[in-house]
């Protein structure tokens, strides 16, 4: 086994709309004389995405029901966040007085539906999720590989609680061009092994995590050396089916 690096792009600019998310990396590799070699692996902070596509929503603009209205009351949010939260949710799960655990648009289950005010200057303003995060991973990816030449896979990550576990860990909400689940069929001592998967892609994330602190500016890191299976697709098969589902 082989080890792997983890490795921070330093100084990356303040990202607006319409921004080139390819072409940021580009130029902070140049600039921090850093290069990207073959097998590298990127993982981006959504952020940065959501920021570029035009994510970003003006709370005065929300239009809220008078549902919302009642439901803001007994929590702890705003009408408006509270319906964007609702607006960008395919099913709410629970609700308690510090959030809403949701099943967003693209099957992903977190809190709040992914909406977020952190690292945002303006608190009249909320971000939201990419619309499609496989759909972003894959375009990035394309870009990288016509700028350096080289086949470059993308994860997309967010920060997530867990049930039962305090904290947040990074997880990936979208990817393109690495086998998002690993399978192990037999242990070291030949044993058959059932439901071993490991979801490669959140681990990565996870990894990558590490440097991307929250106030340090680093949306962007390098992984480098993972023998990982390369593959044009997106992320797949992660969210656990409803009949699967272990807390019900």
């Amino acid at each position: 086994m082989k080890s792997i690096e983890i490795i921070p792009i330093n100084n990356f600019p303040i990202i607006n709309k319409g921004d080139s998310i390819s072409e940021s990396i580009a130029n902070v590799i140049k600039r921090n004389k850093l290069s990207l070699k073959k097998n590298d692996i990127l993982v981006i902070a959504h952020k940065i995405i959501s920021i570029s596509e035009g994510r970003i929503v003006k709370l005065s603009d929300i239009k809220i029901s008078k549902k919302i209205k009642e439901i803001s009351k007994k929590i702890k949010k705003s009408p408006e966040i509270t319906q964007l939260i609702f607006n960008e949710s395919e099913k709410i799960i629970k609700i308690n007085k510090n959030f809403i655990i949701t099943k967003d648009k693209n099957g992903i289950i977190a809190a709040n539906a992914g909406v977020d005010q952190s690292n945002l200057k303006n608190k009249d303003y909320a971000l939201l999720l990419p619309k499609n995060p496989n759909k972003s991973a894959k375009r990035i990816s394309l870009e990288i590989e016509k700028r350096f030449g080289k086949s470059i896979p993308v994860i997309i990550s967010d920060s997530v609680g867990r049930p039962w576990r305090n904290g947040l860990t990074q997880i990936a909400i979208g990817s393109y061009g690495i086998k998002s689940i690993i399978k192990y069929d037999k242990d070291l001592y030949d044993n058959s092994l059932y439901d071993t998967d490991v979801p490669l892609v959140d681990e990565i994330s996870s990894a990558a995590g590490l440097l991307m602190i929250k106030n340090a500016g680093i949306p962007v890191v390098i992984i480098r050396g993972y023998n990982y299976i390369p593959i044009k697709q997106g992320l797949k098969n992660i969210v656990r089916s409803e009949k699967n589902d272990v807390f019900i």
